[in-house]
């Protein structure tokens, strides 16, 4: 039995079909969402909060500041206590640990008056972003986590991790991306402010510097 051959009515009746069905897929509900991109430095986050104690004339180095691999680009939420998720379509600007660098830097060194040592000897300050999410389970949060090692070339002085939760106000419908973002920054202002300070208390309890003595002057070798 011979194939029945398409008429070239049938060919077009069917390309059109086949643009029109496309057409669909192109722009149905199933389609990738276009991201959105968020951070947590809004307008008016750079300037300080409050007056905060200064310690002029102390010295530290900011070194390490890193995150997990999963804390790269896309906001992260916490299904349960061992699920973690991504939003496909909310995105941050950089990689968090970045704001945290910031963060850091702008209260250690223009608010809380520390020197900021590039070279030599010195305390050094590390840091990791080891938490920064949505908790969905009751009742709704923000969590910011960062662990810090104060350290010198000798002794590590302190090393803790510290943790705040913000309550997360949802708005109205199920869209809630800038009231996540809010807490979180919200969390990361707070928790810097709890480094800075426990830095300075560190800071403050060290020995001060021995400072060069008067150079002894040079034997007098000349023939007498």
């Amino acid at each position: 039995m011979k194939a029945e051959r398409l008429s070239p009515l049938h060919l077009w009746a069917g390309a059109v079909l086949s643009l029109a069905l496309s057409g669909c897929a192109l722009t149905g509900k199933g389609d990738a969402l276009e991201p959105r991109y968020f951070s947590p430095e809004g307008l008016t986050s750079s300037g300080a909060t409050h007056a905060a104690p200064r310690v002029p004339a102390a010295e530290l180095r900011l070194g390490h500041v890193t995150a997990p691999l999963y804390l790269e680009d896309q906001l992260v939420y916490r299904g349960s206590d061992y699920q973690l998720g991504l939003y496909a379509e909310r995105r941050w600007t950089e990689p968090p640990e970045g704001y945290l660098e910031r963060r850091l830097a702008r209260v250690l060194f223009e608010e809380r008056g520390l020197r900021q040592l590039v070279g030599g000897p010195g305390l050094v300050l590390d840091a990791e972003l080891t938490a920064f999410e949505e908790i969905r389970s009751a009742p709704a949060r923000a969590r910011v986590e960062v662990h810090v090692t104060l350290h010198d070339q000798r002794v590590t002085r302190w090393e803790e991790t510290l943790s705040v939760e913000t309550p997360l106000v949802l708005g109205p419908g199920e869209d809630h991306a800038n009231e996540l973002v809010a807490a979180l920054a919200e969390g990361l202002r707070s928790v810097v402010e709890r480094i800075a300070t426990r830095v300075l208390v560190e800071v403050v309890a060290l020995p001060p510097t021995a400072q060069p003595g008067p150079r002894a002057a040079a034997p007098d070798h000349s023939p007498r």
